[in-house]
């Protein structure tokens, strides 16, 4: 088994600018994989603080009933910090990556993003650890799969 391509591709890329009272989110169903890597990336803007709202939640149901994970609440009592972006890093791109073991967790996962300022937005995610690798494209839920 190849392990780098034992993994399901998740994407969530808006086509605007997300506004400072406006949240970018993502919800990926983990049934069948035992990892999951998140990727939050933030333009450039000018504001030093990276997102007023960064958080994973999870249900066990796909539309309702989300709670947080503790430990994936940026700034939260038990969570965890996002350092300041210096003011030359304010032009470029800022990315904040979570991995979670989704055994320990329910279905369901919801990254939520709310920036500091306005900002183009991108959230990715990769599921791994399959039960079963994907054998197409659809199955990595990728446009196209070339392997060589």
């Amino acid at each position: 088994m190849i392990h780098s391509q034992n993994h399901r591709v998740v994407a969530e890329l808006p086509n605007a600018a997300v506004g400072a009272t406006a949240t970018a989110s993502l919800t990926v169903d983990t049934i069948g994989y035992d990892y999951c890597s998140l990727t939050v990336l933030r333009g450039s803007n000018a504001a030093t603080t990276f997102a007023n709202v960064l958080k994973i939640e999870e249900s066990d149901a796909s539309g309702s009933g989300f709670s947080d994970v503790t430990a994936f609440v940026a700034g939260g009592t038990g969570g965890f910090t996002v350092p300041a972006i210096t003011a030359a890093g304010t032009a470029a791109t800022s990315v904040v990556k979570l991995d979670i073991d989704t055994k320990a967790r329910k279905r369901y996962l919801r990254v939520s993003y709310t920036p500091a300022a306005t900002a183009n937005v991108a959230i990715t995610g990769r599921l791994s650890r399959a039960a079963e690798s994907p054998a197409t494209a659809s199955d990595a839920n990728v446009l196209t799969w070339v392997r060589g």
